[in-house]
């Protein structure tokens, strides 16, 4: 009986141990399943969307005028005409200017088929061209006799430039608005009457090679400052003061509204 019961109570205590070594020794469950992040916890970062251009790019070339000499605020076309053009459009105007005192026609076509420019030039806009003023200056320290000659000749050195310039202009960006500025008659000492008709013809004869292209413009400034030369004129007695360079910006934003919103319906 002892031996009997004996064999019993050490089967029960090896039951017992069986019990617990399987609670204990079996392999941990899997982890719960990780609770969502409470309202106002950062969300997960998400790729970036693509960056959409929103400008509109103004590249201006060309001589002093170009530049801004003479606006003794240092502003010029690159400051005014940006300000004229925002009743145009919602995009944000860049504005590239390359203009360079002194600067004739040749010294231009020069930069541009330099490629010192390509960048600028293949993501304009709006080309500004300010040109041929001091070609055409250079007659002025010439006698009578000399200037009908000279002029012509160079008018027709500057005529062949000023396609080249278009043309390199083209190969750059070919849907671009080309915007050639006129010229006005300056108040400088050592003018001459006859000044003015070399200046008309100069005009008129480049008016008819932008002509020939579809999106190109040429701005007449010569009425702008016939009767506003102590307004518009800057001390120098040559360049266009803050209030001449607004009155051009004014005008050329005037004259290329019609287009201008037109070539932003088609970009929509």
């Amino acid at each position: 009986s002892i031996l009997f019961l004996s064999i019993i109570g050490l089967v029960a205590l090896t039951a017992g141990f069986y019990d617990a070594w399987r609670v204990t020794g079996s392999a941990p469950r899997a982890a719960a399943p990780a609770m969502p992040a409470s309202e106002g916890s950062a969300p997960p970062p998400a790729a970036a969307p693509p960056k959409i251009s929103n400008a509109m790019s103004l590249v201006i070339l060309g001589d002093s005028i170009a530049r801004g000499t003479g606006d003794a605020s240092g502003k010029g076309f690159s400051s005014y005409l940006p300000e004229y053009l925002k009743s145009l459009t919602p995009k944000e105007i860049v504005v590239h200017n390359a203009g360079i005192d002194g600067l004739q026609s040749q010294g231009l076509l020069d930069l541009i088929q330099s490629g010192a420019l390509q960048p600028a030039l293949a993501e304009a806009d709006l080309l500004l061209l300010s040109i041929g003023g001091n070609d055409l200056r250079r007659i002025r320290r010439l006698g009578e006799v000399a200037r009908e000659e000279t002029f012509r000749e160079t008018f027709e050195t500057y005529s062949r430039t000023f396609q080249s310039i278009v043309q390199a202009l083209r190969s750059a960006n070919a849907e671009a608005l080309i915007v050639v500025v006129g010229l006005y008659h300056p108040t400088e000492p050592g003018g001459n009457a006859n000044d003015i008709g070399f200046l008309l013809a100069w005009n008129e004869g480049t008016q008819k090679l932008i002509a020939r292209e579809q999106r190109a413009i040429f701005i007449p400034t010569y009425d702008l400052f016939k009767f506003n030369e102590a307004k518009f004129i800057a001390p120098d007695w040559l360049h266009p003061n803050a209030a001449g360079y607004q009155a051009m910006a004014n005008r050329i934003a005037r004259s290329i509204e019609g287009y201008f919103n037109g070539a932003v319906q088609r970009a929509k």
